[in-house]
C-alpha cells in the first residue's frame, strides 16, 4: 500500500513567478533543503511536509503527488528529474518508487542545500481534495496505490493510504480535473494561525449561516474547545465532542491552491462536513 512522500506544485516560468511562489512558501514555514541536479525542480520542507516546487511549462498549481509504493501505475515512465516513477494522469503527476530505494535515489538527483523548516506547527499533509468525475479514472489510480476507500457520498468519494495518515477526498460532481485543495495538518491551530496572518495571509470569516450551525453542534456537545477560541479566531468547526475538526481556510495562498489548516481531536481524515463549506463559500466568492 502507497504511503506518502511529497506533493508536487508547479510553477509555469512564463505565466507566475517562480520568487513570489518561494516568498510564499516560506511564510508558510518551509525551507528549501535541496536542489535537483538538472536546476529544474527543488525540494521543500517544514517539519514532515514536504514539497516538491517544479518549473515545468504547464499550469500552474498543485500538479503531483509522491508515493513510497512497491507498484507503479499503469503507463509510468521514469522522470529524469527525480529518478522517480511517474504516471502523468491527464495533467497529474503520480510518482511512486519503493521505500528501500528512495533515499539513495534522492541522494544521486538532489543536492542537499538546507533543513526542513520548524518555526510553524505545520505537522504533516493530511489529504488533498480531488476533482474527477471520471469513476474509471478514479478506481485506476486508487487501484494502483492500494487505497482503500472508507466514505462514499453524493459529493464525495474518500480513499486513504495506509495508517489513514494521508486522504484524497474525491470531488466527483466537479469537472475541473485535478487538485486544488490541500489540508495541512497541525497540533496547534491558534499558534500556526497568528504566524500566518502576521506574514499577510487572508482567511474569510465565516459566514452567519454556519455561526448558527457551530452554535447548534455546542448547544448538543460539552467537551469542545472554548467558545471564544472559535469565534475569536474564526475557526470552523465540525464533527462531535468526541471526535471534531478546527479547522481554517486561506484561499488562493498560491496560484490555483487553497489551502486548509486542521487541527483534530481523535478525528481521523478529512472532514467532508467542514470541506463542502469552504468549497461552497469559494464557489461564492469567485
Amino acid at each position: 500500500m502507497a504511503e506518502l512522500n511529497f506533493v508536487e506544485y508547479n510553477v509555469n516560468p512564463t505565466t507566475d513567478d517562480i520568487e513570489n511562489v518561494s516568498i510564499t512558501l516560506s511564510g508558510l514555514g518551509f525551507n528549501k533543503i535541496s536542489i535537483s541536479n538538472n536546476g529544474k525542480a527543488s525540494m521543500w520542507a517544514s517539519n514532515s511536509c514536504v514539497l516538491l516546487l517544479n518549473t515545468l511549462e504547464r499550469d500552474t498549481g498543485l500538479s503531483g503527488i509522491g508515493f513510497n509504493s512497491t507498484n507503479a501505475l499503469d503507463e509510468s515512465t521514469h522522470c529524469t528529474t527525480t529518478g522517480l516513477n511517474v504516471a502523468n494522469i491527464n495533467g497529474t503527476n503520480i510518482y511512486t518508487y519503493p521505500v528501500e530505494r528512495i533515499k539513495s535515489t534522492y541522494d544521486k538527483h538532489f543536492k542537499t542545500i538546507g533543513e526542513a523548516g520548524t518555526e510553524h506547527p505545520l505537522d504533516y499533509f493530511a489529504g488533498v481534495v480531488f476533482n474527477c468525475d471520471n469513476i474509471n479514472v478514479l478506481n485506476n489510480i486508487n487501484d494502483g496505490l492500494k487505497f482503500r476507500t472508507v466514505r462514499k457520498s453524493p459529493n464525495y468519494i474518500t480513499s486513504v493510504c495506509e495508517h489513514n495518515r494521508f486522504n484524497i477526498m474525491w470531488n466527483i460532481n466537479k469537472t475541473n480535473f485535478g487538485m486544488h485543495t490541500l489540508v495541512i495538518k497541525t497540533d496547534d491551530i491558534v499558534d500556526l494561525t497568528s504566524k500566518m496572518i502576521a506574514q499577510g495571509f487572508s482567511s474569510p470569516k465565516i459566514n452567519e449561516q454556519q455561526k448558527t450551525v457551530i452554535e447548534d453542534i455546542y448547544k448538543n456537545n460539552e467537551n469542545l474547545p472554548p467558545k471564544h477560541i472559535t469565534n475569536g479566531w474564526e475557526f470552523n468547526l465540525a464533527g462531535k465532542d468526541k471526535s471534531y475538526v478546527l479547522e481554517k481556510n486561506f484561499p488562493s495562498i498560491l496560484p490555483n491552491l487553497d489551502l486548509i489548516i486542521s487541527q483534530r481531536h481523535n478525528h481521523n481524515g478529512l472532514n467532508e462536513e467542514s470541506i463542502y463549506y469552504f468549497e461552497d463559500i469559494e464557489t461564492e466568492l469567485v
